[in-house]
């Protein structure tokens, strides 16, 4: 296992405790919008990279013959499967795996997804190129996440630069333009790709809060949000409510391709 590999395993077993509900309710958009678009049926095999703690996989289950969901930490499986038992699912398998290296046939699965993940791994091209593998002809993949602007450089590198303070497993969030070239060059047929709609809004102290951080870390991501300036306030919808939460928006994007 490579060290960023590595690095993202330990970060992401120490967080699989903070996730809940609620880290889901923030995303809750882009799991509808994978289910409308993946359209799992009761004869699709769904395999579901990078499943965190298993909400996409849960629903993707309750349509599909079979779910297998994957994911590089442990923990995170742990509680996926906790999550599941709880749920009363069992067409669901789990298995430990990076999304760069699928243990898998070509030519398995009906439907692969990925939700608010792909910015973690270690390899975009290599998740590409072995999504492609293991789709069967015309199979679908959906895939949502944390998105960066195609149109003002300086607010993606402030972007990425501040996940990576809160969070050392975080790799990059990558424009639709950056999207479509990573699909396309293992041969994917974009259907649709998007960073338009309404984000995803989240509470900085929540947010904070589910990565683990350090004391020090949050020192230095709060700095960074109360200093960051007005251009910066305005493109990711920076605010500070009555409360004294603050509060920000990140772009997500939504892609459909086929094989």
């Amino acid at each position: 296992m490579s060290d960023t590999r590595r690095t993202s395993k330990e970060q992401f077993d120490r967080q699989a405790v903070h996730y809940n509900a609620e880290w889901n309710t923030w995303s809750q958009e882009t799991l509808d919008w994978l289910l409308e678009q993946g359209q799992p049926s009761a004869s699709d095999i769904v395999l579901d990279v990078a499943t965190g703690t298993g909400f996409t996989a849960i629903a993707f289950a309750a349509a599909a013959k079979e779910v297998v969901a994957t994911d590089i930490s442990t923990g995170m499986l742990e509680q996926a499967k906790q999550s599941a038992l709880a749920a009363g699912v069992n067409n669901i398998r789990f298995m430990e795996a990076p999304a760069e290296d699928l243990p898998f046939d070509s030519e398995t699965f009906d439907i692969v997804t990925c939700r608010i993940a792909a910015h973690h791994f270690v390899g975009i091209k290599e998740f590409a190129a072995e999504v492609f593998r293991v789709l069967k002809k015309g199979g679908r993949l959906v895939i949502a996440d944390t998105s960066v602007p195609d149109d003002d450089f300086l607010a993606a590198v402030w972007q990425n630069e501040v996940e990576r303070m809160r969070d050392t497993s975080h790799g990059k969030n990558y424009t639709v333009n950056e999207w479509r070239k990573i699909l396309t060059r293992p041969g994917f047929q974009i259907v649709s790709i998007s960073d338009s709609g309404s984000g995803i809004r989240i509470p900085l102290s929540s947010w904070i809060s589910k990565a683990g951080c350090s004391e020090e870390q949050e020192a230095e991501v709060r700095g960074k949000f109360s200093e960051a300036p007005e251009n910066i306030r305005r493109k990711f919808n920076i605010e500070t409510d009555d409360q004294g939460e603050t509060w920000f928006t990140w772009l997500r994007v939504l892609i459909k391709a086929t094989k």
